[in-house]
């Protein structure tokens, strides 16, 4: 009963406010229509999307954890073009239609290409039936992802910039969702050593918040709330540096199989700049120290510039630690 009042208090402090957003009116003029078996509407705007496209974009839509609040979204729109208002958005979700909407796809020609895209946009549909106070800095979830020292925009519906799209709560928590229960894939190996994988990993999109992905405490308030329990394989550490020694660099990692490291190092010279990639992938739950020999340091090396990018082959999850400096 508490958590209706809730629901019902926010609602009404939010509604004009809501009602002033950029809503998308419905279109009637799509080319083609499928109906899932919760009776939600996938509407394509473009040629390139076929029923059989949408039908394929539906699978995509229930790989993401999901439970009675899938019933609740209405539609799932594919336009061709890009969005009139910021060409750089590939998808947006409308919480007073319950409807998702995903553009470029005249770009965009297969439903796996929407893959994390849907699932950051079901993860707002998702977070908002379950943590309706997700806006409130004094919520549960806002505590445990540590982000009352952020500079978090808690002014998202009356003052929304995309421009700083990422400190919004809101687009926090979508992609909390996705790291937590959206939809995963393997990675094939030739992508690791080709750095196809790094650069199609699933990220976090605010990198200057906490690792979700071993926050522990916020697992235990995600399953408590909604009552779906976080795939365990999906923890993945943040690797620690522990030290600069003789040409090599240590890290402290987690005891896990088929995680994929590739150190970034840039090194600056006294005339110029040189950057180098260095690739290590755990075989066993073994390791919790890795190690890597920089191959390009010279006489005229003054700063070394380190970054860990970290692959899960299991799940294409991943994360880049903080840059590190080291002066010679």
């Amino acid at each position: 009963m508490m958590r209706k009042t809730l629901k019902i208090a926010i609602l009404i402090v939010f509604l004009p406010i809501l009602l002033s957003l950029d809503t998308m009116t419905y279109d009637s003029t799509y080319f083609a229509k499928y109906t899932s078996p919760e009776n939600i509407h996938f509407l394509s705007y473009t040629e390139n999307w076929d029923e059989q496209k949408l039908q394929e974009l539906y699978q995509e839509l229930i790989l993401n954890t999901h439970g009675e609040e899938i019933n609740l979204l209405q539609e799932v729109r594919v336009r061709g073009d890009a969005k009139p208002s910021d060409s750089n958005t590939r998808g947006q979700y409308h919480s007073l239609t319950n409807t998702i909407t995903l553009f470029h796809g005249d770009m965009y020609l297969e439903p796996t290409d929407f893959r994390e895209t849907l699932s950051h946009e079901y993860g707002h549909h998702f977070s908002y039936h379950y943590f309706p106070e997700q806006h409130f800095p004094t919520s549960n979830w806002a505590n445990l992802r540590g982000l009352g020292d952020m500079p978090v925009r808690w002014d998202a519906f009356w003052n929304y910039s995309t421009t700083s799209h990422k400190w919004y709560p809101q687009e926090i928590m979508a992609d909390d969702y996705v790291l937590l229960y959206g939809a995963t894939k393997s990675v094939e190996i030739k992508d690791v050593y080709s750095n196809e994988a790094f650069y199609r990993k699933t990220v976090h999109d605010n990198d200057y918040i906490s690792n979700v992905l071993e926050n522990t405490s916020l697992h235990h308030l995600f399953e408590d709330v909604t009552g779906f329990a976080i795939d365990s394989n999906r923890y993945l550490e943040t690797p620690t540096f522990e030290n600069f020694h003789e040409g090599i660099a240590s890290f402290k990692i987690m005891k896990k199989a088929n995680i994929a490291y590739r150190l970034n190092v840039n090194y600056i010279k006294e005339d110029q700049e040189k950057y180098e990639e260095l690739l290590f992938i755990t075989e066993d739950d073994i390791l919790d120290e890795i190690s890597f020999l920089l191959n390009k340091i010279d006489h005229s090396t003054r700063i070394i510039e380190l970054s860990l990018d970290v692959l899960d082959l299991s799940t294409s999850l991943g994360l880049q630690t903080k840059k590190i400096t080291i002066q010679l």
